[in-house]
């Protein structure tokens, strides 16, 4: 086992004053059989009070409201977690992680990267399905966007962690095995991640296309659902005709 300390800072600054800011936040780590937390704080300005809870594929949340108008809206979760090597049994599995998604749909041309990944376990089919997403993809910031789908991003042959995950997600789908977006945070200084999970004899698995590699360590889990979709760090809307600019800035650190 080992143990991190995390902090997680996110200044989102409005053009304009806004008021009436209802917000939905997944920027606690969650507890599971490889990840037990210490001590949690959630720093959140303007202040006031927060809800948490837990949304439907059982993510811890944070949600509350800011009525009075605000130029900005800064929250920053830090804490200590121990983590064991990857490995989370389940004991409630759904089908819904069998079937595509919104940002998850195979293509034809993405059919290419199956081949050679057909026998195995489905661990192992699914490692080899992430190297082959490294060998294709080239790492490029600015290409794509939040609702940008495994085709597309295939398609461009750019794009982020999180495109790089969808693409794995649609190809392990394609080939009956089970698996599901996560988010969260890795080790060193940066910005949120996003790997994918696989389903091999009862148990989830962590996999990393864009640095293609099988989890072990030093990978903090927020949340996962389908797809980016159903669980993104921040979701919330407000009154006031302002634009938004978020800056984030995540440090990991081995304690």
């Amino acid at each position: 086992m080992k143990k991190y300390f995390y902090n997680y800072q996110a200044i989102t600054r409005f053009s304009k004053p806004v008021d009436r800011h209802y917000f939905l936040l997944r920027c606690m780590p969650c507890v599971n059989a490889c990840q037990q937390t210490g001590k949690r704080e959630l720093f959140i300005h303007p202040g006031g009070s927060v809800i948490y809870g837990a949304d439907a594929w059982k993510n811890p949340i944070q949600y509350g409201c800011r009525m009075e108008e605000h130029d900005s809206f800064v929250f920053v979760s830090s804490g200590e977690i121990r983590l064991s090597p990857y490995r989370i049994a389940e004991d409630d599995f759904t089908d819904m992680f069998r079937v595509s998604s919104r940002l998850t749909a195979l293509s034809v041309p993405m059919k290419q990267l199956l081949a050679g990944t057909e026998a195995g376990y489905p661990l192992e089919r699914a490692v080899l399905l992430a190297r082959n997403i490294h060998d294709y993809m080239h790492y490029a910031s600015g290409k794509t966007g939040p609702e940008t789908s495994a085709a597309e991003a295939f398609e461009l042959r750019e794009g982020v962690c999180q495109d790089y995950a969808h693409i794995l997600i649609a190809l392990c789908r394609a080939s009956g095995i089970a698996a599901r977006y996560v988010n969260g945070f890795i080790a060193g200084i940066g910005a949120t991640h996003a790997w994918v999970e696989v389903l091999d004899n009862g148990c989830w698995w962590g996999i990393d296309p864009t640095h293609n590699c099988r989890i072990e360590y030093g990978y903090i889990k927020v949340a996962h659902g389908r797809d980016a979709m159903d669980c993104p760090v921040n979701r919330g809307v407000f009154t006031g005709m302002a634009t938004q600019q978020t800056d984030i800035r995540v440090i990991v650190e081995e304690i």
